[in-house]
């Protein structure tokens, strides 16, 4: 009974429903099968073109995939059991896949960790703070597209010279090359949509063509097409997608070599506010091949006015890169009167920093995902695994001797096998909550922030024997209730964390590389331990003293 009604109490119910919440994040794998896939090779087999990082393959040829099978040679028809199912692949002497064993958790680790690939790029020519956002942007827009291996960029200036720093955890150095050296067809496709009644229809484009359904195929003029299929209509490149009675035109409207110039300064370029966000534009150069041509895919597309009193086609715009969708924007009616050489892109975004992201996003794919200079690699390092891996099961070693030595202090000054266990399961919590949490959002688990962790378990224990003492008290301390004394103890764990938290905040906005990381994952370790573990543990300990 007592159990359950400690259960019952607000604060316990909530730290323990944090801790399942996290232990769900954190994904636990008992001896997990199949290889995770990490980086797919330009010279991929015909048949795995589905596969994406992280997806799983499970066997080859009935045998369970391990990292070394897949690297093995192979030709001909090659049978592969994925999470996207049963794939055949056509191989030539390789699968082009690069993978690694199904990890134990779902949490990432960084490259001081995992290991893998670090280089220093600068800039040959221009090294501006605008050219150095516009090579991290479209590094990233690469990886996006690709789906090549995560990486992370940080600027770097160094005698008013711009540099960027590219971390690849897990990765090789011909995964950084394919990341430096990858480049894409952009197109700017616009829908056309027909609607056919009792199975006929018609286009219209420079001339009217006439259409009709037979069998899941539609016949325009005397050509038949199958779906997903293209067609050239007066000098227009179209693919077709039938849904019933309604027929796709995805008309080619300009494509990467119209696009002479993309502006980035701040007169063609910017960023301003608006009520309720912001709105980004930027301004492009288009041959005028390709502004006739986008004129003429858009001309006979009807016109609405939304509820500000701006017009636009029915159609918007679609952007991709190698066949990816990436984006679609608004039309202006203004595109259907003529033809126009230096329209303005337009996007809004509710925070500054999504705005000035989706610019340069949309900047780097209408130059088909090119760097806006070239580039040198100024140093490149290797980082083994073996190292961070090291230094991680020797801290986790070190955490449960030093739980250990701390549990005997406590025990010795306490005489309390309750208490004892709780500082250890409280303590426990707190780090399954941290990496819980990291897990959610995303973070990457590094040096610096086991550091942090560590630093968190410490006073966290400090704590803790702060609400033990204040509640167990004697002397003028007798007068009050154990609830006050608790309290007591609560003000003075506040107030420390306060104070921590402020130099954490400090370095987290003045920080940069590893100490910005060490900081995150310290505020963030002060609030659970605040907010969730801390007044759980008084709870414990009230019913204990009770």
């Amino acid at each position: 009974m007592e159990i359950k009604s400690t259960i019952k109490k607000p604060r316990i119910m909530l730290w323990l429903i944090v801790v399942i919440i996290c232990i769900i994040a954190i994904g636990p794998k008992i001896n997990p099968e199949g290889v995770l896939v990490e980086y797919l090779q330009k010279n991929i087999s015909s048949g795995l073109e589905n596969l994406k990082p992280g997806d799983i393959i499970y066997k080859i040829e009935g045998e369970k995939a391990t990292p070394e099978l897949i690297k093995k040679p192979y030709y001909g028809l090659i049978k592969l059991e994925t999470s996207r199912g049963t794939l055949t692949a056509r191989a030539n002497g390789t699968l082009g896949i690069i993978g690694k064993n199904v990890p134990l958790t779902n949490l990432k680790f960084g490259l001081d960790i995992e290991g893998g690939v670090r280089a220093v790029i600068q800039p040959v020519n221009d090294s501006t703070n605008a050219t150095i956002d516009d090579i991290i942007s479209t590094l990233t827009t690469r990886i996006n597209v690709y789906g090549l291996r995560e990486a992370s960029f940080r600027p770097m200036f160094y005698e008013k010279k711009g540099f960027v720093e590219i971390s690849m955890a897990g990765g090789n150095i011909e995964e950084l090359k394919d990341l430096l050296e990858r480049q894409g067809r952009f197109e700017a496709r616009v829908p056309i949509v027909v609607k056919l009644t009792n199975g006929s229809g018609s286009i219209i484009i420079d001339k009217k063509h006439d259409i009709s359904l037979i069998d899941n195929k539609i016949k325009i003029d005397s050509l038949e097409i199958e779906d997903d299929k293209n067609i050239v209509l007066d000098n227009i490149s179209l693919h077709v997608k039938i849904y019933g009675n309604i027929i796709n035109f995805s008309a080619l409207a300009f494509s990467g070599d119209d696009v002479k110039v993309v502006y980035f300064d701040p007169q063609r370029s910017r960023v301003t506010a608006v009520t309720g966000g912001y709105e980004w534009m930027f301004q492009i150069q288009l041959s005028q091949e390709g502004a006739n041509r986008f004129y003429r895919v858009v001309k006979n597309i009807p016109v609405y006015t939304d509820i500000s009193g701006k017009r636009y086609l029915e159609s918007k715009i679609e952007f991709y890169l190698d066949n990816n969708f990436i984006s679609s924007l608004n039309i202006a009616a203004d595109f259907k009167e003529k033809p126009i050489t230096d329209p303005s892109i337009q996007g809004y975004a509710s925070t500054i920093n999504e705005a000035k992201n989706e610019k340069l996003k949309l900047q780097s794919i209408l130059k088909s995902g090119s760097l806006p200079t070239k580039i040198e690699i100024v140093q490149l390092e290797t980082i083994s695994p073996n190292l961070g891996f090291g230094f991680l099961k020797n801290a986790v070693v070190a955490a449960f001797a030093a739980m250990l030595a701390v549990s005997a202090l406590i025990f010795a000054r306490y005489r309390r096998l309750k208490i004892v266990l709780s500082v250890i399961v409280i303590s426990f919590s707190e780090v399954i909550i941290i990496l819980g949490v990291a897990s959610i959002i995303g973070w990457t688990i590094d040096l610096a922030a086991i550091a942090a962790i560590i630093i968190v378990i410490g006073t966290g224990v400090d704590a803790q024997i702060i609400i033990t003492d204040e509640a167990l008290a004697k002397g003028y301390d007798e007068q009050l209730t154990l609830t006050e004394k608790i309290k007591r103890a609560f003000f003075i764990i506040f107030g420390s964390a306060g104070t921590t938290g402020v130099a954490m905040l400090a370095l987290m906005f003045l920080g940069f590389g590893t100490l910005r990381g060490f900081a995150i994952t310290t505020l963030l370790g002060i609030l659970i331990a605040v907010l969730i573990t801390r007044p759980a543990f008084g709870e414990i300990v009230k019913k204990i003293l009770e």
